[in-house]
């Protein structure tokens, strides 16, 4: 091998690694994010110190005009590049419409004798262009990108390694053009996603805006309900007080009238001489039981019309002495016997447990014992009921059971609503649920729940002490 085919091998190799790292700077440029025209420009620019003798260009495809735009060249004329920009492709528009058209690659030797340049020859030659070969861009799934191109001063055919190196250039520029097109659309999906996220704000602070109003308003009508039924719970309390105090107060005067029946018969008989000493002592004796009779009866109506006294104006209930529950519930008991003959109330009280409001405690049990004899007994006495009465620290826990019918399933989330009853026929319905549970919570600031009972209902009850 003589010096100079050694300086030409040697310039040749050298020129090979050149052009290689300049490739390995273009994925690197890619990679980095670099704007899509200076990559391509540097491709070209390294082809070109690779031979010299070449002019290479970049040309982009419109998806949707499907026409043709200069992106990328370092020597060829600027006029020649300005007349290409909007080409329509098609076979037969060139070499680089051809080529983009048909996505195979196009090599025109001689631009003076080849048909697809005859419109695009003069533009060519003046531009010093004779021979262009032009390798379609195509990226994954086929998709066209676009055109890679070089051109010779004068007539010329590819060698092997002409083709291989244009088939590289051109899968260099697709990958190159499909991470740009990647990138574009991760940063459309960004811009996307940060107006998505914009728009949710502005919809977030406009539903947070509403659910305040809302809140305010639900707050405001809370607390109107709340006065309302506090009034109704003081109306209804007053009212059965009211009707309680006939009960003794109409024995009273039954009672009265009875023994002035009696104190006639007594001074009739004296007056007619007629009055033995037994029909004597006996109308004495019953003078004497109507007279008990009476002032028991007085008693408790003096009794009632203290729970007035109990009521202020705004509906709140006044303090009273703690009483003993144990003492309640039995009375309670003894009531419901010789009221209705029910004697089936079992009392269970772990201890002398005591609590305030007295009468208003009667009126919650004995509202829940009304309840279960016209609505769990259907208005019989063949029932049970049992009432159990513990404390813990901070409450008193009342367990209210019976073993009646029961509420039905679909009545269950219902009981404590206003105006509920099972069986709104069955004459005399006493206090309504809702109505306990608004004098649980307006005396004592308590809580009722119905719990779950394989028979009848259970009602556990909690009183802070």
């Amino acid at each position: 091998m003589n010096c100079a085919t050694f300086d030409k091998n040697a310039d040749y190799w050298q020129r090979l690694s050149r052009l290689e790292a300049g490739r390995a700077e273009v994925l690197k440029f890619a990679a980095q994010g670099e704007s899509i025209d200076v990559i391509l420009n540097f491709l070209c620019a390294k082809s070109e110190e690779f031979n010299p003798a070449m002019k290479t260009s970049v040309l982009a495809l419109n998806d949707d005009s499907q026409t043709l735009h200069p992106l990328a060249s370092v020597s060829l004329p600027k006029d020649y590049c300005d007349a290409l920009e909007g080409v329509a492709i098609g076979l037969g528009v060139g070499s680089c419409g051809s080529a983009a058209f048909s996505k195979k690659r196009v090599v025109v030797e001689d631009i003076n004798t080849h048909p697809y340049w005859s419109q695009y020859k003069p533009l060519a030659l003046k531009a010093g262009l004779q021979a262009c070969w032009s390798e379609p861009i195509i990226g994954s799934g086929g998709k066209v990108y676009g055109t890679f191109a070089i051109y010779y001063g004068e007539p010329q055919s590819p060698t092997a390694e002409d083709i291989q190196f244009i088939e590289t250039s051109a899968n260099l520029a697709a990958v190159v053009f499909e991470n740009w097109n990647h990138r574009q659309q991760l940063l459309e999906a960004n811009r996307q996603l940060s107006q998505t996220v914009d728009d949710r704000n502005k919809e977030l602070e406009q539903v947070n805006s509403e659910l305040s109003d809302l809140v305010r308003r639900q707050r405001d009508n809370e607390a109107s309900r709340l006065e309302a039924e506090k009034q109704v719970t003081v109306k209804t309390l007053l009212t059965g007080i009211a009707h309680e105090l006939n009960t003794p107060l109409g024995t009273a005067m039954t009672a009265i009238s009875c023994a002035q029946n009696d104190i006639n018969g007594l001074l009739s008989g004296i007056s007619n001489k007629t009055l033995s000493q037994s029909q004597a002592t006996a109308l004495l004796a019953s003078l004497e039981e109507k007279f008990k009779l009476t002032e028991s009866n007085l008693y408790k109506s003096s009794q009632l019309i203290q729970i007035f006294k109990q009521v202020d104006s705004s509906g709140s209930f006044q303090s009273e002495a703690k009483f003993d529950i144990g003492e309640l519930l039995t009375e309670l008991k003894t009531s419901y016997r010789q009221k209705t003959g029910f004697n089936n109330i079992a009392i269970e009280v772990n201890s002398a447990i005591r609590c305030r409001s007295r009468y208003t405690l009667w009126q919650i049990l004995s509202a829940l014992v009304d309840n279960s004899l016209v609505h769990g007994f259907n208005g019989s006495n063949r029932g049970h009921i049992s009432i159990g009465v513990s404390e813990s620290n901070s409450h008193i826990h009342i367990t209210y059971h019976d073993d009646g019918i029961g509420i039905a399933a679909d009545d269950k989330e219902k009981v404590f609503e206003p105006f509920y009853s099972p069986n709104k026929t069955k004459g005399k319905m006493g206090l309504g649920l809702n109505i306990i549970r608004n004098i649980i919570y307006n005396a004592y600031n308590g809580s009722i729940k119905l719990v779950d009972s394989p028979v009848g209902v259970r009602f556990q009850i909690a009183l802070p002490k």
